[in-house]
């Protein structure tokens, strides 16, 4: 079975509609500016609609017109909240029963991922922006609207048509209004008949719709919340590619996950192209490499961890590539044989990894060395070809359902180790400065 997420009743496509006040208007029209389709807009109540589901404010508008067109399967908004928001608080308090359970649930999914912001219900201290929750009656499914200002939509609306649903389907559609107020479209906002069984493209022109890197590029039914249209048997939780997609967008303040799976995941092209034609995780100036994470099924290496926060004892000047393809690369034999019968490449011993490199076939080939305040002290291996191998977890669940190797608080990676055969990541280096 599947349901529109917004069920609009006596709605208008907008080039059917006179006598839309100013405002309505000039949305419309900065919509159609930025490449929404006529068919895609529409007006309900006096309230502009792209995809159904998304409410744009007149700011909204306007800042989709001011930015740059971009030619980068999640996609975002052009508009998106700012840094300055730590914490975003939801108010509730109209909810009850399944809704209530099914709104903290919606929280929680964003509160345990590592991001730039927190999440909580009201009341919660700390608030730098709060959302109303409300309850639509007659509604099966649910709207908001796209960030401006740096902010986040100011209403989410469920509606409450959806008491015949499970727990499960309520958070489902609450996730996915919350997604649409810090910027995030449609999965499939090029072809609604992917999830819905009919409905054509929402809208493109690179400025509304901007793929978002390390996410697939095409949808599928269930492939992911924020899908245009939602099953009964939704079960509520974030699909890969959706943490992925947040993760992406708003890493957390302390670390930042790199997906390079299939593309180049940069914070930096200081270093120009130092493994040209592999794919490349790299983090910026001031941060290494702590963690790096294996998927069980396809073996391919998936995400490297930077630890943020500009730490002087980790510049990005003087870095070089340490290929070890094909055999042992090491800049120290200190540290012993910390990996026997597997490559490994290894910084020398005041040097740190800042950047991973593998093939297009997933092999891993190299890391980027890069000098650094450190001295390769207390070192020790982490297997995570396998299982997880961490020395910590206060950075969450960066990258869910695959093995993850990290370094611990104030420990870097100085090494890492790939099977002969086939080159799967084996084990990290971890080293205290």
């Amino acid at each position: 079975m599947r349901s529109l997420v917004l069920a609009v009743g006596c709605s208008a496509v907008l080039l059917g509609c006179d006598g839309q006040p100013d405002e309505t208007q000039e949305i419309v029209d900065n919509l159609a500016l930025a490449g929404f389709p006529a068919d895609d807009i529409m007006v309900v109540a006096g309230k502009v609609y792209v995809g159904r589901d998304a409410e744009v404010s007149l700011a909204a508008s306007r800042e989709m017109l001011a930015q740059d067109a971009t030619t980068e399967e999640q996609y975002r908004t052009t508009n998106l909240v700012s840094s300055a928001v730590t914490k975003i608080c939801i108010n509730g308090s109209t909810f009850t029963g399944n809704f209530s359970t099914a709104l903290d649930l919606a929280i929680q999914n964003y509160d345990e991922m590592p991001l730039a912001f927190d999440m909580a219900r009201t009341p919660s201290a700390g608030c730098s922006f709060t959302i109303n929750a409300v309850i639509q009656p007659g509604v099966v499914g649910g709207s908001a609207g796209f960030p401006s200002g740096g902010l986040p939509y100011h209403t989410v609306n469920i509606g409450g048509g959806l008491s015949s649903y499970s727990v499960d389907v309520i958070e489902h559609v609450i996730t996915h209004e919350i997604g649409h107020t810090i910027g995030f479209r449609h999965t499939d906002y090029y072809n609604r008949t992917i999830s819905c069984g009919s409905g054509g493209n929402e809208g493109d022109a690179g400025v509304g719709a901007i793929h978002i890197p390390g996410t697939p590029t095409t949808a599928a039914v269930g492939g992911s919340l924020m899908n245009s249209c939602f099953r009964s048997v939704e079960t509520g939780e974030f699909a890969s590619s959706d943490r992925t997609a947040l993760t992406t967008l708003y890493p957390s303040r302390d670390f930042a996950p790199l997906n390079f799976e299939f593309a180049d995941a940069r914070r930096t092209r200081a270093t120009g192209d130092w493994a040209p034609g592999e794919y490349k995780a790299e983090c910026a100036g001031g941060e290494p490499v702590t963690g790096l994470s294996l998927s069980p099924t396809s073996r391919n290496t998936r995400v490297a961890l930077c630890r943020t926060g500009g730490d002087p004892s980790y510049p990005h000047d003087g870095c070089y590539a340490r290929n070890f393809s094909t055999a042992d690369n090491r800049g120290t034999s200190s540290t012993g044989d910390w990996d026997s019968g597997y490559y490994k490449g290894e910084c020398g011993p005041n040097e740190f990894v800042a950047g991973v490199a593998q093939s297009t076939g997933h092999a891993i080939t190299a890391v980027l060395c890069c000098p650094g305040a450190v001295a390769h002290t207390y070192c020790s291996a982490r297997v995570f070809d396998g299982q997880d191998s961490r020395e910590s977890s206060t950075s969450g669940d960066w990258d869910v359902g695959n093995w993850k190797g990290e370094c611990g608080p104030g420990r870097y990676a100085a090494g890492l180790s790939r099977s002969p055969a086939g080159g799967a990541p084996h084990a990290l280096l971890c080293c205290s400065p």
